[in-house]
């Protein structure tokens, strides 16, 4: 599989922040709509596109390691609890007490007002009633990493689908121009460094860890749970999905660009999937601080 990185370009803020299961959900409705169907049986086979989430260009989420993994002073621990975000070189060369407050985005509270058409009142209700929305506005380059199978796509037919996504908007408020982008391929990338040796390796989107005990010895990681909904239904809940949050440690046993499943999130009379996967940066540290191995409940 070949990894490439997109810069983003917005056009407007953001409503929903894009992580890597949503962005691939976005993909999967658009490529839907082609002939060649290349994603419908994804929960059979190996998966042939991952996405990680929108990440601040040349930066990670930092590790969900304990404290004492980083090496860090007792003074400087509270200050260090801010710091979301390590520099790819300093992660992979395990530097990970260089960890930074990075402004990433902004957030904006803007009060709106929807106009029911037929009655000329802002609800049913027939007064005035605004509405907050949490708008999110990147300061820093934002960009996407994607790896993917050369045998279904190419990278042109990705671009094409991502600046389609990026034109009718991504996320809640899309239809109000929200979530409103560009996508280009950065060509000096040339994939994370390859001659780190090591068992270690960060995830960078939601990732479903169950059931693999072949694949991964121990992992650490903060909880993420996805509450998914259908696209223009009545029934709009899909089933509760509990994932590990980007920035998941995991040990395993072999190297690997990805790990994760794919997951049937639907319920009785609707099929969906969730993307449980997630691309994976080895890196170095001082693994003894972890004590024993945190094996997966499997």
């Amino acid at each position: 599989m070949k990894l490439i990185k997109v810069k983003i370009k917005p056009k407007s803020s953001f409503i929903t922040f894009p992580k890597g299961d949503i962005v691939f959900g976005h993909f999967a409705y658009h490529t839907f709509f082609d002939t060649q169907q290349s994603l419908k049986n994804y929960l059979d086979e190996k998966p042939k596109i991952i996405f990680s989430d929108f990440l601040p260009d040349s930066y990670l989420p930092k590790p969900s390691l304990m404290l004492k993994c980083f090496g860090l002073k007792e003074e400087d621990r509270k200050d260090f609890s801010k710091k979301e975000w390590i520099s790819i070189e300093n992660l992979q060369k395990g530097n990970l007490k260089e960890c930074e407050k990075l402004d990433f985005f902004k957030n904006t509270i803007t009060v709106r007002n929807s106009l029911n058409r037929l009655t000329f009142t802002t609800d049913n209700s027939k007064e005035f009633a605004p509405y907050s929305l949490d708008e999110k506005t990147f300061v820093h380059q934002p960009v996407l990493y994607i790896l993917y199978d050369q045998d279904t796509f190419t990278q042109e037919y990705i671009l094409e689908i991502l600046n389609k996504i990026g034109e009718v908007g991504f996320g809640e408020k899309g239809s109000i121009g929200k979530g409103s982008f560009t996508a280009k391929v950065d060509e000096n990338f040339s994939d994370f460094q390859k001659n780190v040796k090591s068992n270690y390796y960060l995830t960078i989107s939601p990732t479903f860890l169950h059931n693999q005990k072949g694949t991964i010895l121990s992992a650490y990681y903060d909880l993420f749970t996805r509450f998914g909904k259908f696209h223009s239904t009545s029934t709009p809940f899909k089933k509760t999905v509990l994932l590990a949050d980007s920035g998941a440690v995991i040990e395993l046993k072999k190297d690997s660009q990805y790990i994760g499943k794919a997951i049937n999130n639907g319920t009785k009379n609707k099929i969906s999937f969730i993307q449980g996967y997630s691309i994976v940066i080895p890196f170095t540290f001082e693994a003894s601080c972890l004590g024993e191995n945190n094996e997966l409940n499997q």
